[in-house]
């Protein structure tokens, strides 16, 4: 979980920093290739990708039946399709895999103390496997993936990037009753468990999930959400169809409607004019939604720790200088080509 000291929030640079790590590791992951449904004679033998949405679903509920958090169940999923995408596995091993790649999240992300014995596990979830299976199943997935799997997911780009965004625009929430910036993150990362249950949105990195959820949630908060998005889209180098429709597909599974972009044009930062934003088309504006503020406790609660919110709103909101990008390097490598040596978030005008 994003750690963010008292009533303040971290420093632009940290922020910066700590995107720039995130988007290194994430590069090394390889982008899974959603599940598709098989027409030939061996279908039956392929795992279905309503199997898949079925685990997940039911990993969601796992998570919320041990008492584990969001970072648990969003690696779990990230280890599923992982494995998935290098391992031809039959449907009858689904549950064993989905149960071994949650366990292992589980054991990267909860406290020691709260991480039950295999056993135990095996019998509160009553997922109908045994110890030996799962323990076995566990060493195949370590295998299978390098004995790497603590990988970066969606929330983690969720959390950094909505701390940019209100570090930079602290009254951003201020016209929403009741909405602080733990209950806003909380409610981004119940929408964000809700739509990886889609196999769908397995193909696209965690990173362009955050960003397209993030962006739609914008529409909502600020006039000139095309403008926030664009900077976004910037920051992680995708292209703008793959924005588009990773923006299409979230909305349909939040909402159950589509979002089509109405005309094509070429828009720039005016900080960032040796960095021509690669959006080709306009997103288009959809209806105004109303918030949900029924929250899972579970996941309120764990989010609100991180905020000193008992003094929330009693200080004036000071003005915070916008960040600079921090060169990255690995390997011997930059990152500048893919992150624009401009001032994220800066420039773009207030609503």
């Amino acid at each position: 979980m994003l750690a963010i000291p008292g009533n303040n929030s971290l420093k632009a640079g940290e922020l910066n920093a700590m995107l720039c790590k995130t988007l290194v590791k994430e590069r090394k992951l390889a982008i899974p290739a959603p599940l598709k449904v098989k027409t030939s004679p061996e279908k039956n033998l392929d795992i279905k990708p309503s199997q898949r949405n079925d685990e997940t679903k039911w990993l969601l509920e796992m998570t919320s039946h041990f008492g584990f958090s969001p970072e648990t169940y969003t690696l779990s999923v990230v280890l599923l399709d992982q494995f998935l995408n290098v391992v031809k596995a039959r449907p009858k091993y689904m549950r064993c895999i989905a149960i071994s790649c949650f366990f292992l999240a589980a054991k990267m992300k909860e406290e020691d103390e709260d991480v039950p014995a295999t056993q135990d596990l095996v019998r509160w979830s009553k997922c109908g496997c045994s110890v030996a299976e799962v323990l076995r199943m566990e060493r195949v997935i370590l295998d299978k993936l390098k004995w790497d799997i603590n990988h970066v997911t969606g929330l983690d780009f969720l959390q950094i990037f909505q701390a940019m965004l209100l570090s930079q625009r602290p009254w951003l929430l201020d016209d929403l009753p009741y909405m602080t910036p733990s209950r806003h993150l909380a409610l981004l990362t119940s929408q964000l468990c809700k739509i990886l249950t889609d196999h769908k949105l397995s193909g696209f990195r965690g990173s362009t999930i955050a960003a397209s959820l993030l962006s739609l949630d914008l529409e909502v908060l600020t006039k000139d959400w095309l403008a926030v998005t664009i900077v976004m889209q910037q920051l992680i180098g995708i292209d703008s169809q793959q924005l588009i429709r990773c923006r299409e597909l979230i909305a349909s599974t939040l909402y159950g409607q589509r979002y089509h972009p109405l005309e094509s044009s070429k828009m720039s930062s005016p900080k960032c004019k040796a960095h021509e934003t690669p959006v080709s088309k306009v997103l288009a504006k959809s209806a105004k939604r109303k918030i949900d503020m029924e929250m899972e406790d579970d996941i309120y609660d764990s989010i609100k720790r991180l905020y000193n919110e008992d003094n929330y709103g009693e200080t004036t909101p000071r003005k915070i200088m916008p960040p600079s990008l921090m060169s990255c390097r690995t390997e011997n490598k930059t990152l500048e080509e893919s992150l624009p040596a401009c001032n994220p978030f800066a420039s773009l005008r207030v609503s």
